[in-house]
């Protein structure tokens, strides 16, 4: 799994999470540094978390770009803005969208349901 947010303390807390639940996770701060963990990690990743508002570039943007080197994956997109700010009609593949603070039940069961481990779908923001 690859965690990209450019909030060192979220990708910690996500770490920490996901971990303890049995997820192999790398992390990353910008777009760059994703894209150079997508190189490092040799495509191996099987879920995304995106923020939609990276410093430099959108979430969902880079969710292509790493689309088209890997493949689609399952990408959970969150944000600290409101719905109003989010376009992600284009999106690729499975995904959900959910703003931050995201509860850590919440957040379990996103992961979960991306991974394939979960057969009923959470709830999007």
């Amino acid at each position: 799994m690859l965690v990209v947010d450019d909030d060192p303390s979220i990708c910690e807390s996500y770490v920490e999470i996901l971990r303890a639940e049995g997820f192999d996770v790398a992390t990353a701060g910008s777009r760059a540094a994703a894209l150079s963990e997508i190189e490092r990690l040799d495509g191996s990743v099987d879920v995304l978390v995106l923020d939609i508002a990276l410093p430099d570039a959108d979430g969902a943007d880079l969710a292509h770009e790493i689309v088209a080197k890997i493949g689609e994956r399952p990408t959970l997109y969150v944000s600290g803005w409101t719905d109003e700010f989010w376009n992600l009609s284009n999106a690729p593949g499975r995904w959900l969208v959910m703003q931050k603070p995201i509860p850590i039940p919440r957040l379990i069961a996103a992961i979960e349901w991306l991974a394939g481990r979960r057969s009923t779908r959470p709830e999007s923001d």
